[in-house]
């Protein structure tokens, strides 16, 4: 009698053991560290917005019209986490800074911002209806806030018309971080894609 007393002594204490155990890790998972989550493109800077745009006939007239074709990105742009270069030969990709939207999309956003402020019109495929306009692919090569407190943007984007050539630009753009964290990574990054769509505008205009 005192043998099976014992033995469901133990299995109760055992059971409060498990039980102990699942709650404990349970408050682990519940205290992680919180996910934090970045646009590259500013959803309240644009001097016009989506319902404040000219309509598209009248902004062809006074405009550019441009189509990005393609826009080719490094694989660790490809990530949803941002990236961080930590010495000439290592990366550093993020698993609770995050990017909120897939990063060609946040690219396409910003760069369609930038380039409506230098009086260009940024066409998509669907609103793309075969008239004459500029039509812009961009490699990019790197685009990485570095261990030496700056942002390097580089690659290459072809401009061209219907005339036979195009012209191919390179550039290497860098952008100093005004104090460290992946905010200010994400400032420095809109500066320097304000200073290639600068590049750009520049560039479609003198086809």
């Amino acid at each position: 009698m005192t043998t099976g007393l014992l033995s469901k002594t133990r299995h109760n204490t055992f059971a409060l053991v498990i039980v102990s155990l699942f709650f404990a890790l349970s408050g682990c998972t519940s205290t992680q560290t919180s996910l934090s989550y970045y646009l590259l493109h500013s959803a309240v800077s644009s001097t016009q917005s989506e319902g404040s745009f000219k309509s598209s006939a009248d902004s062809l007239e006074k405009s550019t019209p441009l189509l990005i074709t393609s826009i080719t990105l490094p694989d660790y742009l490809k990530h949803r986490g941002l990236v961080y270069q930590v010495s000439d030969t290592n990366l550093h990709i993020s698993t609770t800074h995050l990017w909120a939207e897939p990063f060609e999309e946040g690219l396409r956003k910003t760069l369609r911002d930038q380039l409506t402020n230098d009086n260009l019109v940024v066409l998509t495929n669907r609103d793309y209806q075969g008239e004459s306009a500029v039509e812009l692919s961009i490699h990019i090569s790197d685009f990485v806030s570095t261990f030496n407190g700056n942002v390097v943007l580089k690659g290459h984007f072809i401009v061209s018309t219907e005339q036979p050539e195009k012209g191919r630009y390179p550039f290497f753009i860098e952008t100093t971080l005004e104090e460290d964290g992946f905010s200010a990574s994400v400032i420095a990054m809109r500066r320097a894609l304000a200073v290639l769509s600068t590049e750009i505008a520049e560039s479609a205009r003198a086809k």
